[in-house]
């Protein structure tokens, strides 16, 4: 009778064991699906790469928008923002015919008539440096028949070994905004060459 006992209790301990392994095994299972997930979320975009039928930069260009966003807002005391427009773009890669996806938007910037534009311009390129917001164009232009500067930042995204692709997600007009008033006395003086600077 106690022998029956000891091994039913056996049988118990046994099975609790392997019981306890399973759920040991599933637990790490688990925990090496969600690291290998994270890996493969935080692997750069590679255009090159012929395998990837579309590439998503959405959240890049968002992540773009809030850091430029974050830099025109330190003037909000002496500038007018307005996001006039935002689309979403579609492209195709040649090489792999793969789609790529992602969003641009304007922003018109009113400043008072006593700053310069290039100026204005400039500054916000001085507080975009150390972001990963490339500036991919600026020159000349006109916002609604006004006299304004054009300034195309953008993404980089790698494309190959040595190379990478720029996509322009914001497009900013600085132009003059007669109502204000504020005037800004740390915006640089630019001997203006008036040309259309194009950046790699």
């Amino acid at each position: 009778m106690q022998d029956n006992r000891s091994s039913h209790e056996n049988s118990h301990g046994g099975l609790g064991c392997f019981i306890l392994v399973v759920i040991i095994l599933l637990l790490l299972a688990g925990a090496a699906g969600l690291f290998y997930g994270s890996l493969t979320q935080e692997k750069p975009k590679d255009l090159a790469d012929t395998t990837v039928e579309s590439f998503d930069l959405n959240e890049e260009s968002k992540t773009a928008h809030r850091t430029v966003d974050d830099v025109l807002l330190l003037k909000r005391e002496n500038w007018q923002l307005r996001d006039t427009e935002r689309r979403t773009h579609k492209d195709m890669l040649e090489v792999s015919s793969a789609d790529i996806v992602w969003t641009d938007r304007e922003v018109a910037v009113g400043v008072p008539v006593t700053t310069e534009l290039e100026g204005a311009a400039l500054w916000v390129k001085e507080h975009l440096q150390g972001t990963d917001i490339k500036v991919i164009k600026e020159e000349m232009s006109t916002w609604h028949d006004m006299d304004a500067w054009r300034l195309d930042l953008g993404i980089a995204v790698k494309s190959g070994k040595d190379s990478e692709r720029t996509f322009i997600t914001d497009t900013v007009f600085f132009f003059h905004h007669g109502n204000l008033t504020n005037r800004d006395r740390d915006i640089p003086k630019v001997v203006s060459s008036r040309a259309s600077k194009d950046f790699p």
